[in-house]
């Protein structure tokens, strides 16, 4: 299992529609609007690491509203 956590920059007014279309996505576990230099972050849980990418970049990046993400990858010590 991989978690990773995505902060995300939303469009101005569209922060609440943005949490709420990416909470719908499957590999996405809990989604917290912010503040701070980003609007939303993501926790994502999956099973295999290398669906990573496609993960951000094919369904998180194309939500209406998104602006930019930075992904931070969890390790265990």
């Amino acid at each position: 299992m991989t978690d990773a956590y995505v902060n995300i920059l939303a469009d101005a007014g569209a922060v609440s529609a943005v949490a709420d279309e990416i909470g719908g996505i499957d590999a996405v576990s809990t989604v917290h609007v912010v503040t701070g230099e980003y609007d939303v972050i993501a926790q994502l849980e999956l099973d295999d690491p290398d669906d990573l990418p496609a993960v951000v970049a094919d369904e998180i990046h194309t939500v209406s509203g998104v602006v930019d993400t930075v992904t931070n990858v969890a390790f265990e010590p």
